[in-house]
């Protein structure tokens, strides 16, 4: 084997142990086009009234980012272990900016977590409130933020695949939050007058709606040039005469 033909085998096995340390290929497609899905469907004026199963449909869209997490393992495993397990060499910087994506989320979950028990205390424990609650949504979804927390150190591998989770968290705790507004505080709870909400709300809806969008579609696209990208590794190796 000469020179070239071993720096072509360092590069490829550089290259495959990538997809088993921070790309993810088809399942950075997938997480673009689910973020599509938790964007889209509850947009619908009749979505909070859809039932499954003797549930609400929301419940079940809530276990989305959870759902990715499950799939990109299956997809990882099926269409980019197919030449054995290979660890790629430490990147130190690398490491510190998925540990910065991991931490942002995070912090994020943990502080919406504390607003959500607080505005389920003041609306459902609060002892002045007299009237019944507005909704029938299960208090199980006060966890909800934990569940999300719990597998990230170890499910997020690359800093591609923190964004991908943050996107589809950040969509989730979006429809989450009605449920806190509507069904878990009392009708006559508190009401926050915030200056300007008229303007900084629409502009701030629009702004949100073209970063996800946007995301969600470079997202399809890098992760299916990924996967071709994998497919050329393939197609790369030397054949046996």
């Amino acid at each position: 084997m000469t020179t070239l033909d071993l720096k072509a085998l360092e590069s490829m096995t550089r290259d495959y142990a990538a997809f088993q340390t921070r790309k993810s290929g088809l399942a950075t497609a997938l997480g673009g086009g689910l973020a599509i899905l938790l964007f889209l469907a509850p947009t619908r004026f009749d979505f909070f009234e859809i039932q499954l199963w003797g549930r609400c449909l929301l419940e079940y869209l809530l276990l989305v980012p959870l759902a990715w997490l499950v799939l990109k393992s299956l997809l990882g495993r099926m269409l980019y272990r197919s030449l054995g397990v290979v660890k790629e060499a430490p990147d130190p910087r690398y490491e510190r900016r998925r540990w910065f994506w991991i931490l942002g989320v995070a912090t994020c979950l943990l502080i919406f977590q504390a607003l959500c028990l607080l505005g389920f205390a003041s609306g459902f424990l609060h002892a002045a409130s007299q009237q019944p609650l507005q909704g029938h949504f299960p208090l199980w979804v006060l966890l909800l933020p934990v569940l999300y927390l719990v597998p990230m150190p170890s499910a997020i591998r690359g800093v591609e695949e923190a964004r991908a989770y943050f996107v589809l968290v950040g969509l989730s705790l979006l429809w989450l939050t009605p449920l806190f507004l509507f069904s878990f505080m009392a009708p006559a709870g508190p009401h926050l007058q915030i200056p300007g909400a008229s303007v900084f709300i629409p502009v701030g809806y629009v702004v949100f709606v073209l970063s996800v969008l946007s995301w969600a579609s470079l997202a399809m696209v890098r992760g299916w040039n990924e996967h071709r990208q994998f497919r050329a590794i393939l197609r790369a190796l030397p054949r046996e005469p």
